[in-house]
């Protein structure tokens, strides 16, 4: 296996750091790190870059937030999340490169577009929270199968559930490490990997420890009401991405 050019070397290892900087502090983030490796490599073997890296970020997030994590509601996620990986893995297998990433970035943003809802979501989420966790979970599930982009889902949830930063992040990463590991014999089955990238991937991967440092300083140094504002604002700047990202090819 030989190391990409130059110029692609440099990009993964701006995706290494902005992994880390995502696992570390924003993981809502994670569709924007989709759709960005989507842009320079073809949108099937983004899928597999990216998950590479993502794994990496995942046991980095969970040394440092575990103790944090919101466990009685994780054991309840576990059979709609396993549910919509199993369908999300359906949905990836009639996918070609060219609308790869378009439903899910449609489905993204409306979520974004609920959030002047948010209040009457979340008296609906109290008083239905079975259906809540149902419908996220599947959501999230099919999501991150099919475009590493479930946490756009997640950060809405878990911003009606009314965590606080800290919690979010501790149950996002213990979250994160279950569905990326779950949906690994789809991608392999599916051949999403490709072998001549893990020599590159393997170099720069350690500069996901770097970002993740700098992830956990911003977390700690901004106020829990702007950490909701960036985290919707960037979830919704993913989700346009994604929609223009894949919409482009097809006006040619």
């Amino acid at each position: 296996m030989s190391l990409l050019e130059p110029q692609y070397l440099l990009f993964l290892a701006f995706i290494a750091l902005f992994t880390g900087f995502i696992k570390g502090g924003m993981p809502s983030l994670g569709a924007l790190l989709s759709a960005t490796v989507a842009l320079v490599f073809p949108p099937r073997d983004a899928l597999g870059i990216t998950l590479c890296f993502l794994l990496v970020g995942d046991t980095v997030a969970v040394s440092l937030y575990w103790r944090l994590a919101h466990w009685q509601e994780l054991k309840k996620m576990i059979l709609p999340v396993l549910a919509g990986i199993g369908a999300g893995g359906l949905l990836l297998n009639s996918l070609d490169n060219s609308n790869l990433g378009l439903t899910i970035g449609l489905v993204v943003l409306l979520l974004v577009l609920m959030e002047p809802f948010r209040p009457q979501l979340t008296t609906l989420a109290l008083e239905h929270p079975g259906i809540a966790r149902s419908v996220s979970g599947v959501g999230a599930g099919i999501a991150t199968t099919i475009g590493n982009a479930a946490g756009p889902i997640l950060s809405i949830y878990f911003l009606v559930l009314n965590l606080d930063k800290r919690a979010f992040i501790g149950t996002g990463s213990i979250f994160f490490l279950f569905v990326n590991v779950s949906k690994l014999p789809i991608f392999i089955g599916q051949d999403v990997f490709h072998l001549q990238y893990m020599a590159s991937i393997a170099l720069t991967a350690p500069l996901v420890y770097a970002g993740a440092l700098g992830g956990r300083i911003f977390l700690e140094w901004i106020p829990q009401h702007w950490f909701n504002r960036v985290v919707l604002l960037f979830t919704g700047i993913a989700a346009v991405w994604l929609v223009a990202a894949n919409m482009a090819p097809q006006g040619q």
